[in-house]
């Protein structure tokens, strides 16, 4: 019964669950490939979600000064319409 030792037994056992590691690194659902892309994928999803967050934000400003006909959003409306400065005002120019 030598064959039956612990150490025996033991060395099976890590070859076992090498086998099936190997096994489901290849063929498996989630293998190292797929990880990877689902990695990406949620670091894009985040990224998209921040974005399209912000942009809610930002049109929510826009709708409750509209609603409540605030200064800020009527002078944006006009310099949409007249892109030339006005007396007075300053243009930075970014590139």
């Amino acid at each position: 019964m030598k064959f039956l030792k612990t150490n025996s037994l033991i060395n099976i056992f890590f070859i076992f669950v090498l086998f099936y590691l190997i096994y489901h690194a290849l063929y498996g659902r989630l293998n190292i490939g797929n990880y990877l892309i689902y990695k990406y994928e949620h670091k894009m999803y985040i990224k998209l979600q921040e974005k399209l967050n912000i942009d809610m934000f930002d049109l929510n400003i826009d709708l409750q000064s509209f609603y409540s006909n605030k200064d800020d959003y009527i002078d944006e409306i006009t310099k949409q319409k007249n892109t030339n400065p006005v007396d007075g005002e300053i243009i930075i120019k970014l590139d």
